[in-house]
């Protein structure tokens, strides 16, 4: 690491779609990680206005004027590849919390990783 700058790359565990702004991160991403460097992000798309107002969610509704839907996988793969970043890895990932003794949440998160180029 040298001036704010992580070579290797960026972790991002169940972070996007939990945050005011996601897109404020997202642009941040090609000043903090050097050419060659990867970023892994994990995410199920869980959108909720608790955390993130609806009109900084990244898809993850119908569109307006078509009714088709727009997937947050889409868009995040175009918001990736405008700031210099190539898909290098896509899987679907299983996470379980523990919200109490007797209840858990079963998710299947996106784990997507990409590289700067």
């Amino acid at each position: 690491r040298k001036s704010g700058v992580f070579v290797g790359g960026k972790k991002m565990e169940n972070l996007l779609c939990r945050l005011p702004d996601p897109m404020a991160c997202l642009d941040a991403l090609p000043h903090v990680v050097n050419k060659g460097g990867v970023v892994v992000m994990v995410t199920p798309f869980s959108w909720l206005e608790d955390f993130t107002p609806r009109s900084k969610w990244l898809g993850g509704f119908r569109d307006p004027v078509s009714g088709e839907p727009l997937y947050s996988i889409d868009a995040l793969q175009t918001i990736m590849e405008e700031r210099g970043f190539e898909k290098i890895h896509d899987e679907e990932m299983p996470l379980v919390i523990r919200e109490h003794q007797r209840k858990y949440q079963y998710i299947i998160s996106q784990a997507t990783a990409w590289r700067k180029q």
